[in-house]
C-alpha cells in the first residue's frame, strides 16, 4: 500500500481519545498495588500516542527529576521499550499547589488524607478510574480548590483548557490514531468533555480505546 493510501485510510478512520486519571501525588505512600500494574494496564491497552502531562523541554532534555512516579518508573520506560509515542501537553506554568492558612489549611489538609486513603485502597489503577472512588477523588479535589481560593480555582481552569488544547492538536496532527491521556485525576472531568466538543475526536473510555 502507498504511503498517500495509508494517509487517506488515516484520515478515514475516527481518532479515539481516552483519560486515564491517577492520584499522583501519592505514589510515595504504600499502596496495594505497584506501578507494574499501571505498565501492564497501559501495555495492555497500547495506544499510538501516550499523552503525558510534562513540558516539551522536559521531553527534549529528557529532564524527568520531579515527574511523578507513575510517568518516571512506568510509562516512560514502557514508551521507551515499545512503539507508543509520548506525546507532552503540559505547559509552562505549573499547576499551584493547593494549600491556604488557618482552619482552610486545616480542612485541605484532611482532605489530602482522604485523597491519599483512597489510594492505599484502591485494588488497583482501574479503581481509580471508575465508580465511587473517581467520583469522590473530582469531588475531594474540587473542595480542596475551592478552599485555597479563586487564584487556585483560575489557575486550575486555565490548566485544564490548556490540556485539552494540547491534545486536541495531537489528535489533529495524527488522524485516525488512538490517544491515551494520563493525567492527575483531578483533570479529568473538565478534560473529557472538552474533548468531546470536537466533532472529529471520539472520546471513549481507556477500557474501549
Amino acid at each position: 500500500m502507498a504511503v498517500n493510501d495509508r494517509h487517506v485510510m488515516n484520515d478515514q478512520m475516527p481518532t479515539s481519545v481516552a483519560v486515564l486519571g491517577t492520584l499522583t501525588e501519592f505514589h510515595k505512600e504504600p499502596i496495594p498495588y505497584d506501578l507494574a500494574a499501571l505498565v501492564k494496564l497501559v501495555q495492555a491497552i497500547h495506544p499510538d500516542l501516550l499523552c503525558l502531562d510534562m513540558t516539551l523541554a522536559q521531553w527534549q532534555s529528557q529532564a524527568f527529576a520531579g515527574l511523578p512516579a507513575e510517568y518516571v518508573e512506568a510509562l516512560l520506560p514502557l514508551a521507551a521499550q515499545t512503539d507508543i509515542v509520548v506525546a507532552p501537553i503540559g505547559g509552562d506554568q505549573p499547576m499551584p499547589r493547593i494549600e491556604a492558612g488557618g482552619w482552610r489549611g486545616a480542612l485541605i489538609r484532611r482532605l489530602r488524607a482522604w485523597l491519599a486513603w483512597l489510594e492505599r485502597t484502591a485494588p488497583s489503577p482501574a479503581a481509580i478510574n471508575e465508580g465511587w472512588r473517581h467520583e469522590l477523588g473530582n469531588a475531594l479535589y474540587g473542595l480542596a480548590r475551592r478552599l485555597a481560593g479563586r487564584h487556585v480555582e483560575h489557575a486550575y481552569h486555565e490548566r485544564t483548557a490548556r490540556l485539552t488544547d494540547a491534545v486536541v492538536r495531537v489528535a489533529g496532527d495524527n488522524p485516525g490514531s488512538r490517544i491515551l491521556v494520563v493525567t492527575n485525576i483531578q483533570y479529568c472531568h473538565h478534560i473529557r468533555p472538552g474533548l468531546g466538543q470536537h466533532p472529529n475526536l471520539t472520546v471513549t473510555t481507556y477500557a474501549e480505546l
